[in-house]
């Protein structure tokens, strides 16, 4: 988990204004560099966030390309995504994306047509996937990374549990109620023809000790799914199976992480209608602990408009490389 630094507002302006200054005379790494050590000042600076997703596009328009990130060992076993839908456009989308990324893996796509809720239908894809690696996700999601297949065995093979948006610090019925500097997110929605790039937090790619991890994607092993099991009873709808799921893992001293750089996209922002607050009612009352002492942190990442798909892997390369740097000390 990374460690985090006081909150000093006047020294992230300084850093802002020295970022900017960089920025206008086109040293866009080291205004890069300014904007993440501004961002890890006073991470209440969403906008950090979004000049990084800047000067990556900069560089990029410039025909630069991040350094490489060394490869590091996979985890073994075929891989089983289990996807719950009763929207064939949107799982024939899905599967497209899969077929594309898992080519010349062992995988395969559990489809749950008539899930009673989500804990029901994971459980059911369970008793049907034959992988040792476990995907659930939501149908409307899909990939804008070119090295997917990589990164989901590379994080595998150091964690039992991993997301790619969450927190740290859990403090209350969403994943993102502690607010800056905890909470995690490089997911993108869809824009028309365009692509809303995303940036919630200052550190990355990698979140190991996360505490809490939102269900539009996780990625375990079939050993940590059948040792936590799904609470179906009380979470009989399509809310709260992520959080209950991921905090119990952390409670169970499980290793959970944030793999953010996994790049997904997902044309939902997320629905928080009333039979939501039923189901956080449950939660808490289950996790009393959780009932929230203060009120929720503002989600508020950084964006970027991407004409294309294709630019959003090269851009969270610099992103990657930018935020896995220490920031120097002071």
């Amino acid at each position: 988990m990374p460690e985090y630094a006081p909150t000093d507002p006047q020294h992230a302006a300084a850093l802002l204004q020295q970022a900017m200054v960089a920025g206008q005379s086109g040293r866009w790494e080291q205004a890069a560099a300014g904007l993440r050590d501004a961002w890890r000042a006073d991470p209440a600076q969403h906008l950090a966030g979004q000049g990084l997703l800047e000067c990556a596009a900069q560089l990029l328009r410039q025909g630069r390309q991040a350094p490489p990130r060394p490869p590091d060992a996979l985890a073994a076993g075929a891989i089983s995504v289990i996807v719950c839908s009763v929207e064939p456009a949107r799982l024939a989308r899905l599967r497209h994306d899969l077929e594309r990324e898992l080519a010349g893996e062992d995988w395969e796509l559990v489809h749950i047509a008539d899930a009673r809720s989500l804990n029901d239908g994971y459980a059911r894809g369970m008793a049907r996937a034959r992988g040792e690696l476990i995907v659930l996700c939501h149908d409307d999601i899909g990939i804008l990374t070119r090295r997917f297949a990589q990164r989901l065995r590379e994080y595998l093979a150091r964690f039992d549990l991993v997301g790619v948006a969450g927190t740290d610090r859990l403090s209350g019925p969403k994943w993102f109620w502690q607010g800056p500097p905890h909470t995690y997110s490089w997911v993108s929605q869809p824009h028309g023809q365009a692509w809303l790039a995303g940036l919630l937090g200052a550190y990355g790619p990698l979140i190991d000790d996360a505490q809490a991890l939102d269900g539009v994607f996780l990625a375990a092993h079939r050993a940590t799914l059948e040792q936590l099991g799904f609470d179906g009873a009380r979470f009989d709808g399509f809310h709260f199976y992520d959080l209950d799921l991921s905090w119990r893992a952390h409670r169970a001293g499980l290793r959970c992480a944030i793999g953010l750089d996994l790049l997904i996209w997902h044309a939902s922002g997320g629905n928080f209608a009333a039979s939501w607050q039923q189901y956080a009612q449950r939660f808490v009352d289950k996790f009393p602990d959780i009932a929230p002492r203060q009120p929720a942190g503002l989600y508020r990442p950084g964006t970027l408009m991407l004409p294309d798909a294709n630019l959003a892997e090269p851009v969270y390369d610099w992103i990657a490389h930018w935020l896995q740097q220490a920031s120097p000390s002071r």
